[in-house]
């Protein structure tokens, strides 16, 4: 009888690891491994508490190191994250006992968004970082389209397409990876601005 209780007990115990936020998440002191694995848990697997303490553990090594490239890719993750779906379905939690960051919560997470990517968005612009800046634009205009913010979307989209305007001036050879369907990043660009209802949109 005890022998047939030990599967049981091997079963529940795995059941349980694997609810924990941290189940199968290897250590590493480098950040951008802990922001690499903090994209997966939240985008891919649902699990954003362990994500967020990864973030906020990789910004504190990038602060040490005085690494502000390192810094502002670390905040345009944070930004990711306050965005992700994967923290709606933690809802209850995050009402209840809140986010690390105490100045955010549920109901102001867009907003939070925003606010870190533009601290990335400053410190990416410091260093010339237009690759970057193109990807974090386009995404503050995702976010604010959630917000209805039809006009800080707009703004945040032409600001996108500039910075990719100026990172192929810099880099000539430099591509984006585009979605199927669009030939250049001005069409792309052109389709969000679309159904933003942006002014001037073709």
């Amino acid at each position: 009888m005890r022998q047939a209780t030990k599967p049981l007990i091997v079963l529940a115990i795995l059941f349980f690891l694997s609810g924990c936020a941290g189940f199968l998440v290897f250590a590493s002191s480098d950040p951008g491994v802990k922001l690499s694995d903090a994209g997966y848990l939240f985008d891919k697997y649902g699990r954003p508490l362990i994500a967020e303490r990864l973030i906020r553990e990789a910004i504190d090594i990038y602060q040490e190191q005085n690494d502000e490239v390192g810094l502002a890719e670390a905040y345009r993750v944070y930004g990711f994250f306050f965005r992700s779906r994967s923290i709606e379905k933690w809802n209850e939690v995050y009402r209840k006992h809140g986010f690390l960051d105490k100045t955010a919560s549920f109901d102001s997470r867009y907003q939070k968004s925003i606010e870190y990517f533009d601290k990335s968005r400053s410190l990416f612009h410091k260093y010339a970082k237009y690759d970057a800046l193109t990807n974090v634009n386009l995404n503050m205009g995702r976010t604010y389209m959630l917000m209805n913010d039809r006009d800080k979307a707009c703004t945040a989209y032409e600001e996108s397409l500039e910075n990719n305007r100026q990172n192929i001036t810099l880099n000539p050879e430099a591509k984006v990876a585009l979605p199927a369907g669009y030939a250049t990043y001005e069409d792309y660009i052109s389709a969000g601005k679309k159904r933003a209802g942006c002014e001037g949109a073709a």
